[in-house]
């Protein structure tokens, strides 16, 4: 028996590859930004945030007023024009994404960040707590 979806073309083509093509553009062009998993150790945080095809010049991070950003961005480069080219499908393109955390009590010039095999590793080391309770204190006249 065969299947209920009649085969339209090549790899994997078929009634449902089209369903979505009326939805408007901002649907199509939506990206879902990785997922972090962050972690408290005793002396730090750990973030680790899946970036597969992603190389370290493409992802920026930053941390500016106990604010960590983390953004990055990749161009699909194509060294002939598309017209040359006899694409059967062309689902990639230019990605881009930027999140951001609310992360106090940080050494700004401790942060570590490393990526590899599509990980990144952000350790950020964590202020004394002594300090920073002092920071906050405020007396009373």
């Amino acid at each position: 028996m065969g299947s209920m979806i009649p085969f339209d073309g090549l790899f994997g083509d078929s009634v449902l590859d089209h369903f979505f093509d009326d939805v408007p553009t901002i649907y199509k062009d939506y990206v879902a930004v990785p997922k972090v998993d962050i972690e408290d150790l005793k002396d730090r945080y750990e973030i680790t945030c899946d970036m597969p095809g992603f190389t370290k010049d493409e992802v920026h991070i930053s941390y500016e007023n106990g604010i960590l950003s983390i953004a990055a961005k990749k161009e699909n480069k194509t060294e002939t024009k598309d017209e040359e080219k006899h694409y059967i499908r062309h689902e990639r393109g230019a990605v881009g994404f930027q999140r951001q955390f609310s992360v106090k009590g940080i050494k700004e010039d401790g942060i570590k960040a490393s990526l590899k095999d599509g990980v990144l590793k952000i350790a950020l080391p964590k202020e004394d707590q002594k300090k920073v309770e002092e920071s906050h204190r405020i007396t009373i006249e």
